[in-house]
């Protein structure tokens, strides 16, 4: 359980929350070296092809090609520095288990307490082909999930540092990408 829960109830919450989404789903303790993983769904283990006794404690660059993610790493490097920022989303190339490549459209929402950062929740989410469906799916999904999320940390005196209603969506930030890269 991470040191930011006050007790087993609200880490046990939020798993339940985890274990029923349909959306890939992380969480980053923030009060330890490096950040680690310590919650992780079945849904990103199915999309990463790595079980949770394999991510757990682990940073998630490890998803990142050799040589890390380029620009895009030190965007969020940035926005995981900048206590003014809240919520943000960023596309990568990312790595299987089994090697394969994959887009992943990452979404990062800072938990705090008491104006402190405690926590990174991610969703991850596999970019593919030209269809906006999957993408709405997931913002539903996503938002659905988000709003459980908050409810259940306001327990622990947790918040996001912005609504989670304020994200941009995945459509427009896949719709921006092909019209930067073609």
């Amino acid at each position: 359980m991470p040191a930011f829960f006050n007790d087993h109830s609200g880490f046990d919450a939020l798993l339940s929350i985890f274990g029923r989404s349909s959306v890939a789903l992380t969480l980053a303790d923030s009060t330890q070296p490096d950040s680690p993983l310590t919650g992780v769904n079945s849904a990103f283990c199915t999309l990463t092809g790595y079980g949770a006794d394999e991510v757990l404690g682990r940073n998630c660059r490890f998803l990142q090609p050799q040589g890390g993610a380029g620009p895009v790493r030190e965007r969020m490097r940035e926005f995981l520095t900048d206590p003014a920022a809240g919520q943000a989303r960023f596309l990568l190339v990312n790595h299987r288990k089994d090697g394969s490549r994959f887009l992943n459209l990452v979404f990062l929402a800072k938990l705090m307490r008491s104006g402190q950062q405690v926590a990174v929740l991610g969703s991850q989410f596999e970019v593919r082909g030209r269809s906006s469906t999957p993408a709405e799916l997931y913002d539903r999904a996503l938002t659905e999930d988000l709003r459980r999320i908050e409810e259940a940390s306001r327990v622990h005196d947790l918040v996001f540092l912005e609504n989670y209603e304020t994200r941009a969506s995945a459509q427009a930030l896949i719709a921006q990408s092909k019209l930067d890269y073609g």
